[in-house]
């Protein structure tokens, strides 16, 4: 399955592409290793697992209300499968593969810094996600 319109899926949540940030997204999966080791000869032994741990980070764009930024944040939190742990399912489109890869996982924890409150209205400097795939317990 390749590229199909969408880049990142929180739960059954798609994440709106105007919520990102220009040139943010950052897909990738990380590979993994057990008990790795350096022999007498200086010989790196690898041992790769299987999984290969996924990571999305993005900013949001922007200027973003109030109004704007909880709408998606509560949509994203509507899927969590865990609130206290921010655990949910990610679906994420990775360049490297051409395809979309789900694993369970978390969303860290964010930051706002709010640029101003003009007129009533709260507006966000760009704010940085990231989920972080590869967690037992899905």
């Amino acid at each position: 399955m390749a590229y199909s319109g969408w880049l990142l899926k929180i739960g059954n949540y798609i994440v709106p592409m105007s919520f990102m940030k220009a040139e943010t997204y950052s897909p990738y999966v990380n590979m993994q290793d057990l008990d790795d080791y350096t022999d007498a000869n200086g010989y790196l032994h690898r041992n790769a697992v299987e999984l290969k741990a996924l990571k999305v980070e993005f900013e949001t764009r922007a200027m973003l209300t109030n109004k704007t930024f909880n709408e998606v944040l509560n949509n994203i939190r509507s899927q969590f499968t865990n609130a206290t742990g921010k655990a949910c399912y990610i679906t994420a489109y990775i360049p490297e593969y051409d395809d979309y890869v789900t694993q369970y996982g978390y969303m860290a924890d964010i930051q706002p810094t709010i640029y101003g409150t003009y007129g009533g209205i709260v507006r966000y400097n760009s704010i940085r996600f990231a989920f972080i795939g590869g967690v037992y317990g899905g």
